[in-house]
């Protein structure tokens, strides 16, 4: 592609002879313009967690994440697992003791670091999280260095690809509901809102990102007369195999996308070369094993069955998942329109494929719908891009096209950082409305009494925004402290809820015979006194008092 011509009086996509390059160039100054932009991204993503630090109310302690603690309890439980010099993951946010598996390693290697080298897992996490964010910047400037020539394109992309978002920031206030893609429900489809989560899906992003670009390369107009271009799938397998151990559920699109380039070749040339072929194998052959042992485990492991069941992430309605990428997908229209009419097997092929791709993937009848949207942003930013540069901005006045593009990013970037305000300070402002992303500090206390005590099949009875922190903090195990990692997690919270609120003395009794008899510590403090009055505890004597939290033991 190259920037708008005119015929007849309008605006058109063009296209022009390729050139194969030994190499893709990115002088030291874009480098330095990267890393720049790349650093204060990286540390606008912390404001909400230095916001919570130097502004947050001293009786309230920060647990470790800020955007679905949940997921963030999880993280560190795993974590913990390295620590204590393990690799294979059990969750240890249930009762019921089961057999690991060699699934979120990422999180067991923190751990393990974490002993190596005596950092906190709450430092280490969000280092990881600040360098994994890093390298994702860097790795969408590579793919757009791939892709353009020109350093206002790349930059374009680089800032489309990074920020970009929809308007799910506005019909969140007009419909009084969260639940659209850029604002709430995706965040591993957009790089910066993945930024704020954790580290695998930045990482994810990353590996996408160059695995595109590599691809790209590769299946341009006479690369395989490039002597780098034919060794580049082997990089491509080392690539496959990282996605394997972050999210697999991410190569299942792009491997599509890749043998879809594959069949239109075979049918348009009635062959394919080896070279083409290497690819998608080089993809598609390290997943094969990772594949068949998840599905391995999942049947023949109950307690990860149990997991696979529950672990339900289903896409947005249509209509919200449009609202969710807006602006981008709607300055994209003209350049998917021209990859659907002339088919260019330069990078439009490979990106119309794996954005198609996504999109079926994430309405399959699946358990796991929402899974397949990461990186999505990627092929969105890519045809906004095109569309920018060869159809929308050509439409202006040269001298209004800079300030143009300034307003279409800021816009793009609302959501994104209008929720990095909302988490600043309402977290900071009303930490009780942020239960289990803040406790009162006496849990704290609670939570170092109880790490010297007990081993690692203790359990634990208490409030679930507590029993979501105990097993990172204390390696023991909960009755229900996950809505996906709790097995039977319906059944359990139910018991925890019971315990808490029933005013019935047979009923406790019951509990304590049955399904809590394994239970060796209950807490009893300002979460476990929103559920209900605890008169169950009065079965239970009094170990231990930390402020307003009451250790009981049966």
């Amino acid at each position: 592609m190259t920037l708008t011509g005119k015929v007849g009086g309008a605006h058109t996509l063009q296209t022009t002879p390729y050139t194969i390059r030994d190499g893709v160039h990115i002088s030291p100054a874009e480098w330095r313009w990267v890393m720049i932009v790349g650093g204060i991204l990286v540390l606008l993503a912390f404001v909400p967690l230095l916001w919570v630090i130097l502004f947050g109310q001293s009786e309230w302690r920060l647990m470790g994440t800020l955007p679905n603690f949940w997921d963030g309890a999880s993280y560190f439980s795993k974590m913990r697992l390295g620590f204590e010099g393990q690799w294979l993951v059990t969750f240890q946010h249930t009762a019921e003791t089961h057999s690991g598996a060699f699934i979120q390693t990422l999180y067991p290697l923190l751990g393990h670091i974490s002993r190596w080298t005596s950092i906190p897992f709450l430092v280490l996490f969000h280092v990881a999280r600040a360098f994994a964010a890093l390298f994702m910047y860097v790795a969408l400037y590579q793919l757009g260095a791939m892709v353009w020539s020109r350093v206002t394109a790349r930059r374009l992309f680089f800032g489309i690809a990074a920020v970009g978002s929809g308007f799910g920031w506005l019909f969140s206030f007009v419909v009084s509901n969260t639940d659209f893609p850029d604002f709430a429900l995706l965040p591993e489809a957009y790089p910066f809102f993945s930024s704020l989560m954790n580290a695998h899906f930045p990482l994810t992003i990353a590996c996408l990102a160059l695995l595109a670009g590599l691809c790209i390369g590769a299946f341009r107009p006479g690369a395989d007369r490039n002597v780098a271009q034919r060794y580049g799938w082997a990089i491509a397998a080392v690539l496959s195999f990282a996605l394997c151990v972050l999210y697999p559920q991410s190569l299942v699109p792009f491997a599509g996308a890749l043998l879809m380039v594959v069949a239109v070749q075979m049918l348009r040339r009635r062959k394919v070369s080896a070279y083409v072929l290497r690819y998608p194998l080089a993809v598609i052959l390290p997943a094969i094993p990772f594949g068949l042992y998840i599905l391995a485990i999942v049947s023949a492991n109950p307690a990860m069955q149990e997991w696979n069941r529950q672990n339900v992430t289903a896409a947005p309605p249509p209509l919200a998942f449009l609202v969710g990428f807006g602006l981008p997908l709607l300055l994209a229209v003209p350049a998917i329109l021209r990859a659907v009419r002339r088919f260019d097997s330069d990078g439009d092929r490979l990106m119309l494929f794996w954005l198609l791709c996504m999109i079926v993937a994430i309405y399959l009848p699946t358990n796991i719908q929402r899974r397949f949207a990461v990186g999505m942003m990627i092929p969105i930013a890519y045809f906004a891009t095109w569309a920018l540069m060869d159809f929308w901005l050509p439409k202006i006045r040269r001298t209004l096209q800079r300030p143009a593009v300034i307003a279409v990013i800021a816009t793009m970037a609302i959501s994104p950082f209008l929720l990095l305000i909302l988490l600043s300070t309402r977290i900071a402002s009303q930490p009780q409305s942020a239960s289990g992303v803040l406790l009162q500090s006496d849990y704290a206390d609670a939570f170092a009494w109880l790490d010297q005590r007990g081993n690692d099949d203790t359990v634990i009875l208490a409030a679930p925004s507590v029993s979501a922190w105990i097993p990172a903090y204390t390696g023991h195990r909960v009755i229900y402290g996950h809505p996906y990692e709790t097995l039977y997690a319906d059944e359990r919270l139910a018991q925890v809820q019971q315990w808490y609120s029933t005013s019935d003395p047979q009923a406790c009794s019951d509990l304590l015979n049955t399904s809590l008899s394994n239970v060796r510590y209950v807490l009893y403090g300002a979460q476990e006194a929103e559920l209900g009055g605890g008169l169950c505890n009065e079965l239970l004597r009094r170990v231990v008092q930390f402020g307003d939290v009451i250790i009981y033991a049966p």
